[in-house]
């Protein structure tokens, strides 16, 4: 995420710093990065300290940087970085796992990759280590960090939206019915009946919201900081439902809905089958388990191709949803490196939905959105904050933009 990285010429290596306290882990990415015409490796660090002189002595276009240091910490260090020298960082970690709250954690704080020391193992061959590792450092070169907006979401407040608006309680000793105001004092906690004294279990009311409008983010690697950066900004009183679809590892998304959700002032809900969809929700849908829209009277109710070999998920989505709501639906393409979409963004332009694409700069993984500017007619590049307005507002504005890619 830097912008001294946008401007890089493509004929100069890509210049390198490695933070690690681990002589072994310096000297393993030195081997994977010998004899390689495409990464220098200019500084190497031992603390979190140590790293803030070695950047501004080497000036990198990208920084390798463990969380667990001794002193200043990486994720201290990643901070600082951020605030006063926004340079791509991959985060590493021997004691947390890819996909973990941690690790979202190193994203929601501006890093713009982190990979588990546990998948750099040996076993894989050296060769393919080599090419993951390059791939790695040379989409973070890439990533403009400066258009990505740092999460500000305070975390002693990231389940304040869990605090429920207005309570109807029964008791169960005399039946009577209790409403309970958003600011009652609770005291201890405790409820009681108003009519009999006894405590009382609170049940949450919530009103069902009808759809009127969707919008369908297609993400695949490299999207998580993008979500992060653009759904935990959305306000609670979005109108519009958002489904995901996401290539990704299953774990990894289980994990990031919960995550997601406890940062978002909206609810991030896992999608799956005989879901119905409701407006003001984010829906976080795994690729692999192919999902599409069915309309059911007012409900607009998902279901599983089990064989569906004809369309890419994000596509089966797409096309499923584009003639249901037709000039209410909006496609937009974040980060990703698989080639799918572009059925479904023809479709949903032949039925008058607005399609859009994150910029590429905007984006650690780009092929994507590259592959769907190829190949059709969008009507919006965006970036981040151009995404939040998109979502609160999908049908404002001009289409004039459009790009063929």
């Amino acid at each position: 995420m830097a912008e001294n990285n946008t401007h890089t010429p493509v004929h100069r290596q890509i210049r390198l710093v490695v933070a690690d306290d681990s002589d072994l882990f310096r000297k393993f990415i030195r081997e994977l990065l010998s004899n390689n015409t495409m990464v220098s490796l200019e500084g190497e660090a031992a603390n979190g300290e140590e790293a803030l002189d070695t950047i501004e002595t080497c000036d990198p276009d990208v920084i390798i940087m463990d969380m667990e240091m001794p002193g200043m910490d990486g994720i201290a260090a990643l901070n600082h970085i951020m605030h006063h020298h926004p340079i791509p960082t991959i985060m590493t970690s021997s004691l947390s796992r890819e996909g973990s709250a941690r690790c979202f954690d190193t994203l929601k704080n501006g890093a713009v990759d982190f990979i588990s020391k546990a998948s750099l193992h040996p076993g894989k061959g050296l060769d393919l280590l080599k090419s993951e590792m390059l791939y790695r450092i040379i989409c973070a070169s890439k990533r403009n960090v400066q258009m990505a907006a740092v999460s500000n979401v305070d975390n002693n407040q990231v389940f304040a939206h869990t605090a429920l608006e207005k309570q109807i309680i029964f008791c169960e000793d005399c039946g009577a019915r209790n409403i309970i105001e958003p600011e009652t004092d609770r005291g201890n906690g405790a409820l009681t009946c108003q009519q009999c004294g006894d405590v009382l279990d609170a049940i949450e009311i919530t009103k069902y919201q009808r759809v009127s409008s969707v919008t369908v983010l297609g993400a695949g690697q490299g999207c998580f900081t993008n979500l992060l950066n653009i759904i935990t900004r959305l306000p609670k009183e979005i109108r519009s439902a958002i489904i995901v679809v996401l290539q990704e590892k299953r774990e990894y998304i289980d994990s990031f809905s919960r995550y997601l959700n406890a940062l978002s002032n909206i609810k991030v809900l896992r999608l799956s089958e005989g879901m119905n969809i409701e407006a003001g929700n984010c829906y976080i849908a795994c690729a692999t388990d192919n999902l599409f829209m069915v309309s059911h009277s007012t409900n607009y109710t998902i279901r599983k191709s089990e064989n569906d070999i004809a369309h890419g998920p994000l596509d089966l989505m797409l096309t499923s949803i584009a003639p249901i709501l037709k000039n209410n639906l909006v496609a937009l393409i974040v980060s990703g490196e698989q080639f799918d979409g572009v059925k479904g963004m023809q479709q949903v332009k032949q039925c008058n939905g607005l399609t859009a694409v994150l910029n590429s700069a905007g984006c650690l993984c780009k092929e994507l959105g590259e592959n769907i500017l190829k190949k059709c007619m969008v009507d919006r590049i965006v970036d981040e904050n151009d995404c939040i307005e998109l979502l609160l507002s999908p049908r404002e504005g001009d289409q004039s933009n459009s790009s063929e890619g």
